[in-house]
This record gives structure tokens, sequence and C-alpha cells, in this order.
């Protein structure tokens, strides 16, 4: 009699778990990789910085004390933002949470140090989530001048109010953040979208280990292939026509075709 133990099905489940949380991983992978690539990630001493909200105070005999906050170019960051959001995003794929239970397939059974990371990166993680009570860095209080300051706002609701009312969509500025200007939110933003950054090169080089301990099979494609356009492109021309403007293009398809000439012993930098 056949085998009815059923375990061919529970193999191929098992190679299909195994095969999606390989994709997930790859394509954070590549996600990640833009990220690092950044101009505003490249220099990671600035980014930790604007990750920790620093500031500097300073006072000169006889002046008021003066406290300030250098911020990134609000475009650069807007760049930086897009693509981070996908990590922060439940519906997406390289969502932090599908990423980090993808890596910990891998890990769990196999490494208790990469195990304990992969714990400490989710609690991280979860600290930025839309949903998280952390105020991420600070709590703000403003009001107009001679009326009482408004409610206590966390820095996180700022954040996201900038992130999808400034940023993303154009009816996002909730009323629970009360009289924080765009410049407010611009601060918070800085905070949130830094700390996403750090987080996501931070799992990517958790991501790293784990495979230079052979945890995590991931094609070398994926951390080799070029992940950021380049800003000019150049291709060498071996045939090309020009006609009047409205000349159908099967016309000029025949042209060419007509000219035709073998190419094959042409160098390539011909």
């Amino acid at each position: 009699m056949g085998d009815t133990s059923g375990g061919g099905t529970d193999e191929i489940e098992v190679a299909v778990v195994r095969e999606r949380h390989i994709a997930t991983l790859r394509w954070f992978v590549t996600r990640a990789r833009r990220v690092e690539g950044h101009s505003l990630a490249v220099e990671k001493k600035r980014l930790l910085a604007w990750a920790q909200g620093t500031m500097t105070v300073t006072q000169t005999a006889g002046q008021q004390a003066t406290m300030r906050q250098e911020f990134p170019e609000e475009e650069a960051l807007d760049s930086l933002a897009a693509r981070c959001r996908p990590f922060i995003l439940s519906t997406d794929t390289v969502y932090y949470g599908k990423v980090l239970k993808a890596l910990g397939y891998f890990v769990r059974r196999e490494n208790e140090k990469l195990a304990a990371a992969i714990r400490e990166l989710r609690a991280d993680w979860q600290r930025l989530d839309v949903s998280s009570d952390d105020p991420v860095g600070y709590i703000s209080r403003v009001g107009k001048v001679g009326s009482p300051l408004g409610d206590p706002v966390a820095a996180r609701a700022l954040a996201y109010a900038w992130l999808y009312g400034d940023l993303v969509h154009a009816d996002y500025v909730p009323d629970r953040i009360g009289e924080h200007d765009i410049d407010a939110r611009y601060q918070a933003g800085v905070l949130l979208v830094t700390n996403i950054s750090v987080m996501a090169i931070a799992t990517l080089n958790l991501l790293r280990a784990a495979r230079e301990a052979g945890l995590a099979p991931i094609p070398d494609e994926a951390f080799t292939d070029t992940v950021l356009a380049r800003g000019s492109y150049e291709l060498p021309l071996v045939r090309f026509v020009a006609a009047p403007v409205d000349t159908p293009l099967d016309e000029m398809e025949r042209f060419l075709d007509a000219h035709s000439f073998d190419v094959s012993d042409i160098e390539p930098d011909q």
C-alpha cells in the first residue's frame, strides 16, 4: 500500500514557507541597501546625531541662552522617508515584522546570540510603529503668546502627522497635534525617519551576519546587484533613424529593416 502519512504534503508546505521567507528577506535587502546608500545615511555619525535628536545649547555673557538643532534639507528627507516607509507599513512585503519573522525562521533554533539580537531589534522597531505608546524622544506643548499651552503631544504623533499630512497625503493633520506648525512636525519627522533608517541598516547588518554564519540562504546577487539608479546614462547607437514629426512608426521600422547590417563583429565600445 502507498504511504498515507501525508509526509510529502508537509515537506511541500515547509518548502513553500521557506521560499516565502527567502523572498521576503531578498526584497528587504534590496530596499534596505537603498536606504544604506542614501546621501543622508552614508555618513553614519551624522545620521545617528539626527536619530538621537542631538541639540546644542550656547550662552554668552549677558545674553540669553540659545538651543539649536540641525536638520537635513527637507527635500532630501522626503526621499529618504519614501525609501523607509515600506518598513513601517504592515501590508508591505518588507514590513519590519515580516522581515524579522523571516529572519527568525532561519536563526531561532541555530544561534541564540542572533536570536536575541532579533528580539532586541523587534522591540526597537515596535517603538517606532504608528500604534506605539512610545513618544519617540520627547513630548511637546505649544501655544500662542498670551494663551495657555495646548495638550502634550508625543513626537511620534507629530512625526506621523508630517509623514502622512505634509509629505504623503493632503488631509492627514489630526486635530490632536494642536498648534504645532510645519517646523514642529518636520522636527519630529526627522527623528522618526532617521531612526527608521538606523533600524533598517541595523537589521540589514544582522541579516548579513546570519548569512555569513550560513543561516540565511539569500542569493549573492541580492547584495551585489545595483540598487541605485545612475545620474546619467550613455548607450552606444548601432543604428538609428531620424524622420519628420508624425512619421508612422512602422515606416521607420521598415527603413531600419531594409538597411540592416551585421553588427556581430563590432567591438563593444564602438
